[in-house]
């Protein structure tokens, strides 16, 4: 009795104090001590997203790759556009919010790549807007008898460093399989309304998700389409481009690997990872 007595005349600024030395795996289970340690526990989660999706000296990278084609697609940056559940501060915030907030993140590509695919350089006029960046894409072909097309991907938390391509910390964040298949694909790249088609989740959990814009390239056929298919027969070769809208994380993901980010840069001071993409 003596203990809780103790524990419970400690105002909540130097418990606060106290709970954030923990790191969020270890503060999770004292929020089942009582209403007021849930309370501040909350608060203090609340507060390590916000930290987490703003992303101060961090980003966010993205590999999206055919398995074929893993050494020579480049990664993507991520810029944090918003995180769902943590724009207001509401009195009624329970863990479970916490728990199914998500970081969303706008891809682009890296600068050297940009600079790469840009040959000829645009000329802009003095005073006029620049010209809006294009997206980042990826292809995807079907021949007669693919019926989808698997793309890895893989999320990454990395510590920017002094030089582009080295960092000085490296966490992954999420490793799974996004499959589009060939109905899907028809389907969505029908839209002309410029919206992004639902978000095609990564992994069983839901952990980490991708929203594409689909297009249908012509032209692109192994051979001459016939002028009619009959139903029944056997489905031609489709070429689609796919263009990165979204990306979409659980926050609590990130946070731990923000956590385990920053554990890594204080163990490895002095070092520095360098990721090679094509």
């Amino acid at each position: 009795m003596e203990s809780h007595a103790s524990i419970n005349s400690i105002p909540n600024e130097i418990l606060l104090v106290i709970l954030d030395f923990f790191r969020t795996a270890h503060l999770l289970p004292l929020a089942a001590i009582n209403r007021r340690f849930s309370s501040l526990v909350l608060r203090l989660i609340r507060q390590r997203l916000v930290r987490a999706t703003s992303l101060p000296n961090h980003r966010l990278i993205l590999e999206c790759y055919q398995p074929s084609a893993k050494l020579s697609t480049p990664y993507l940056f991520c810029d944090h556009l918003f995180t769902s559940g943590l724009d207001n501060a509401s009195p009624t915030l329970t863990l479970a919010c916490l728990r199914g907030a998500y970081s969303h993140f706008r891809p682009v590509a890296q600068d050297e790549n940009q600079r790469a695919r840009r040959r000829h350089p645009r000329t802009t006029t003095e005073g006029a807007p620049p010209p809006p960046v294009e997206p980042p894409t990826q292809d995807v072909f079907l021949d007669e008898s693919e019926s989808l097309s698997q793309l890895c991907t893989v999320t990454n938390l990395v510590e920017v460093g002094p030089k582009p391509g080295l960092f000085l910390s490296h966490v992954n964040v999420g490793d799974g399989v996004v499959r589009v298949w060939r109905d899907w694909l028809a389907t969505h790249a029908q839209n002309r309304e410029g919206v992004g088609a639902p978000i095609l989740w990564a992994d069983a959990r839901q952990s980490v998700g991708v929203r594409f814009r689909v297009r249908r390239r012509e032209g692109e056929w192994l051979h001459a389409p016939p002028v009619l298919v009959a139903a029944g027969e056997e489905e031609m070769p489709v070429a689609y481009r796919l263009e990165f809208d979204e990306v979409v994380v659980r926050a609590g993901e990130l946070l731990l690997g923000l956590e385990r980010s920053e554990e890594q840069g204080v163990t490895t001071s002095g070092s520095a990872v360098m990721i090679v993409s094509g």
